[in-house]
């Protein structure tokens, strides 16, 4: 039973029945000691000599940490042994990466379980190949050190620019398509379902979608002569951005909205989302640019960041376990693969605790709390607001206005959570476009444009074929910083405000195609 009262003891013995399957067939299972020991509060669930019962609690350090050097090494070594792989190997590292093209949600409530299983299973991958079952992945901290590692410019496996990595499609279709269709043609029934709902209803769809994730290029915007993020993702990354981000009192709110399947882009992410975790990986592009990401180094420990930041709500929250209904825990991950090899058969109610799947984060800079709203909040959570126009194009903006009334435009200027919520055509290329997020105080002729924050929309989930009706797709950013600096000095009452939403060009290409906004909504976290 968890802090909620709620009871996830299903989920955990499908996924100890699963591994016990796995037991029998040969597999040595990474450490899972909470939820072995933990199952209905009695002792461990299997022998001591399973490793299950037995493997100490693991640790992954901040990359920069004192005696992070190890585990850096480790890790260096780990990519080696992946490169090696032959490519019918689905441990191979391309392999592993082509495991996010095929399977990974983005923009609903799957987001984060769906990365935890997927760094889980790949640390244990490592594990294996290295003969190490201490090996845990580091995770950078982009809050508190908004640059690059510089591990990951050392001219070795970390770089993505030396020898091993493939940067043209020619070549990486030589290599992979033969494997990848032998592998397409073992799919079971239930896996073929779950692709077509994600635009590949056969091989040639999905490979097409591989072979357009090449065309931007797949080498690193970010060198190691300047290793700092841009401008537009230290924002996204900054301490105010955080706290807003980690400020929803519920999973739906802060995780994603719950949607049809974890392949639908239709939902609404949470801040944590849409701002840090696009933005970093749109900063750092190349692979890290669209779903061929996981072939990028970065891209783990830039996951295992978004995996503590988790933790750290969910500790807010006095969770161990994160509670959720059966339509969320129950939704099928059908695509990881075990350290032998070996597809796994698991649920996103599988994923919902780092203690119960045997690790832990090193501490790092604190992140302050955000005022939380009272339980007998008086003003309503959500404001519609009016828009006066709906194109936009690169460079172009879009214009909104809200009347939240007097109670919320207190709140707002104490600086309560506060977030908007824009819905619009996805664009075609993702990576060439940011959207920047500045209000004003309408019915005040001194006030002016304050800046709240930017987003973006990561990859281009699935397959799309010229013709096709455009994804729509939405983006929650928190401006409750923006928003009390507006109100500052203004006299009390009541305000109406516009909400500016620009579209800026990202990286060198030259979009011309005009989005389409639906609606701005003003939220009260």
């Amino acid at each position: 039973m968890n802090a909620n009262g709620n009871d996830n003891r299903d989920s955990r013995r499908k996924f100890l029945t699963r591994s016990a399957t796995l037991l029998a067939a040969g597999a040595a299972l990474p450490a899972l000691p909470a939820l072995a020991s933990n199952l209905r509060g009695q002792g461990p669930a299997t022998p001591a000599s399973n490793p299950i019962a037995t493997n100490p609690m693991l640790q992954r350090l901040h990359v920069n940490a004192f005696g992070s050097e190890t585990v850096i090494n480790d890790l260096r070594q780990a990519v080696a042994a992946m490169l090696a792989l032959p490519p019918e190997d689905p441990r191979n590292w391309y392999r592993q990466a082509l495991v996010h093209v095929l399977d990974c949600p983005h923009g609903n409530a799957w987001f984060l379980p769906w990365h935890r299983g997927y760094i889980y299973w790949f640390e244990s991958i490592a594990r294996r190949l290295l003969k190490k079952p201490s090996f845990a992945l580091p995770y950078w901290d982009w809050t508190s050190a908004p640059e690059m590692p510089a591990a990951l410019f050392g001219g070795d496996v970390l770089d993505t620019n030396t020898q091993g990595f493939i940067h043209d499609f020619p070549t990486f279709d030589l290599k992979f398509r033969k494997p990848m269709e032998t592998f397409w043609k073992g799919l079971t029934q239930q896996q073929r379902v779950q692709l077509e709902q994600r635009g590949f209803a056969n091989f040639e769809m999905f490979w097409a979608a591989v072979h357009a994730y090449f065309c931007p290029g797949t080498r690193r915007k970010i060198g190691a002569g300047n290793r700092q993020l841009p401008p537009v993702a230290r924002d996204a990354v900054s301490l105010p951005t955080l706290i807003n981000a980690l400020a929803p009192p519920t999973l739906f709110e802060f995780g994603g909205s719950l949607v049809a399947q974890h392949s639908n882009m239709g939902g609404t992410p949470g801040m944590l989302e849409s701002q840090p975790h696009d933005l970093v990986h749109d900063a750092v592009g190349g692979y890290m640019g669209d779903m061929l990401s996981g072939s990028d180094p970065t891209f783990w420990l830039h996951h295992c960041n978004v995996d503590r930041l988790w933790d750290v709500w969910m500790q807010r929250q006095g969770l161990i376990s994160q509670d959720g209904p059966a339509a969320w825990r129950n939704e099928p991950f059908l695509f990881f693969c075990d350290e032998n090899g070996k597809m796994v058969n698991s649920i996103a109610g599988d994923y919902v605790s780092s203690r119960e799947l045997g690790y832990t984060f090193q501490a790092s800079t604190p992140i302050p709390t955000a005022l939380s709203r009272p339980a007998n909040a008086a003003w309503p959570a959500m404001f519609g607001c009016q828009l006066k126009s709906t194109d936009l194009a690169i460079n172009g903006s879009v214009m909104a206005s809200v009347e939240p009334g007097l109670l919320a435009c207190d709140a707002f200027e104490r600086n309560y959570p506060t977030a908007i919520v824009i819905d619009l055509d996805r664009p075609e290329d993702p990576a060439a476009w940011h959207f920047k997020v500045d209000i004003k105080i309408d019915d005040d002729s001194s006030s002016e444009l304050v800046h709240c924050g930017h987003a973006s929309f990561f990859g281009s989930m699935g397959a799309r074929r010229p013709g096709d009706m455009k994804h729509r797709g939405q983006l929650k950013i928190g401006i409750a910083d923006g928003m009390s600096k507006c109100l500052a000095g203004s006299s009390p009452g009541a305000r109406r405000f516009s909400i500016l939403v620009r579209a800026q060009r990202a990286g060198s290409s030259s979009p011309t195609e005009i989005l389409k906004m639906y609606r701005i909504e003003l939220i009260s976290l």
